[in-house]
């Protein structure tokens, strides 16, 4: 009934059911390790329930809720995401969507959504955020209490945004489809109109290498400074079992310092704590958790001069996908091509920001509450880069600019050649005109008196 589009009935049940193994595939995510750190640990006091509510908590803090922290040494709310938790859990929606999408057989065999494709898809993904949303305000009322308890508001408001991006992810996914002799292809930013697919193309690029600048920048930093964490990590004795949660606690938030890095890349600041910043024009550092990842932070000071060569990387970036998105644009029309060209700097700026704020935050009210990029800072070197590497690639690629430069050096060879056949040919008149001269006056000289 689905796959003609004539009930509604089966897309919400496959959607309601594809919350709940979401949900059940991302509790086993927060409780297994957390567990089996508290089995293991033979030096905690911590409870299987203490361990089990640790896990919900930071499960919580996953999709980007909030929670109240009273322990004695932390007071206040914690905000600050563990970004690789969250992007785990958004391909767990993504994946549990693709399979919905698929069941649903959206796409015809022309390479065509079947009628009310749209319908069962919008309803199957309704069913799957409330649900996932739902689940998540039960687990995080079940949680409160003690010394740390979430926000059920947050809580429900942050996992209802995570299903529905990782929802409509696996939903797009679902739709791509290899090409063969009888059946045609089907392409996800083939299906946006133009020039918006080349748009979107050239800004996943320029973001994606963007953030992938920023992770390079932090492993630099972390393979530069490895004795120092390990002895910190010494310091700390975790053990076998700890040190694992440990790393996987790092591994979380590793995404998180990649964004912090492509800010600081881009000439933005990051706070690391109140009246502290990370920026290339200098470090100012405070007391920070012993995590053993954070002493890969560059000690204190003004950086070395060149370091304010490294937004050439950004700058190099943004300029591979303005390229690509001239070269895409070329057939189109003069107006296609400029709404493309302006749209292509914002879109990224805009997406760019928005991950920007996704990795502020805070930890309780003392000298942490202030962590990520200051985005007012931010928004202005962003643009700068962005259009900067967009105009001048447009004015050497979109424009005759860029032909008429590689055509000077044969124009100038041209004229260079012209110039000396001119000059030949007058020494070669001048030549014969000295001869007939010259035979003139020895024809005159040998002539009788």
């Amino acid at each position: 009934m689905s796959n003609s589009g004539e009930s509604i009935a089966t897309p919400l049940v496959r959607g309601i059911l594809a919350a709940a193994v979401s949900l059940g595939t991302a509790l086993a995510i927060a409780v297994v390790p957390a567990l089996t750190a508290q089995v293991a640990g033979t030096e905690s006091s911590a409870s299987v329930l203490d361990a089990i509510l640790i896990a919900l908590n930071l499960l919580v803090l996953g999709h980007g809720g909030g929670v109240v922290l009273d322990t004695g040494v932390i007071a206040g709310s914690a905000t600050l995401p563990p970004l690789g938790l969250t992007l785990l859990l958004a391909l767990v929606a993504a994946l549990g969507m693709r399979r919905v999408g698929t069941a649903l057989e959206l796409v015809e065999p022309d390479g065509l959504l079947r009628e009310r494709a749209l319908r069962d898809a919008g309803g199957a993904l309704g069913a799957y955020a409330g649900v996932y949303a739902a689940g998540m305000g039960l687990v995080a009322a079940a949680s409160r209490g003690g010394e740390v308890a979430p926000v059920v508001i947050s809580a429900v408001v942050s996992a209802a945004l995570v299903s529905l991006v990782g929802g409509l992810t696996g939903l797009l996914w679902s739709l791509r489809r290899e090409g063969t002799s009888t059946v045609p292809g089907v392409r996800v930013l083939d299906l946006l109109p133009s020039p918006a697919d080349a748009v979107a193309r050239s800004t996943a690029i320029a973001v994606l290498g963007l953030l992938g600048a920023g992770m390079a920048l932090v492993l630099v930093l972390m393979l530069t400074h490895l004795p120092a964490e390990a002895a910190l990590h010494q310091q700390l004795g975790p053990g076998v079992v700890g040190g694992l949660v440990l790393t996987l606690l790092q591994l979380a938030l590793l995404p998180l310092f990649a964004v912090w890095g492509t800010c600081v890349l881009v000439g933005g600041t990051v706070s690391v704590g109140t009246a502290t910043g990370l920026s290339l024009g200098s470090i100012t550092t405070g007391v920070l958790p012993a995590l053993p990842v954070l002493a890969a932070l560059p000690a204190p000071g003004e950086l070395p001069w060149w370091s304010w060569g490294l937004p050439a990387v950004p700058v190099a970036v943004v300029a591979l996908g303005a390229v690509r998105l001239v070269r895409d644009t070329a057939a189109l029309g003069t107006r296609e091509r400029i709404t493309a060209w302006v749209a292509y700097p914002l879109a990224v700026s805009l997406v760019m920001l928005l991950i920007a704020g996704l990795a502020t935050g805070g930890i309780g009210e003392g000298r942490l509450m202030e962590l990520g990029p200051r985005l007012p800072g931010l928004v202005l070197p962003l643009l700068g880069i962005t259009v900067g590497s967009t105009a001048t690639v447009v004015a050497l690629l979109g424009t005759g600019a860029g032909a008429w430069l590689r055509e000077a050096p044969g124009r100038l060879r041209e004229r260079v050649e012209r110039a000396e056949d001119t000059e030949r040919a007058e020494r070669g008149t001048g030549s014969d005109t000295d001869r007939d001269a010259s035979a003139e006056q020895t024809s005159d000289g040998d002539a009788p008196r």
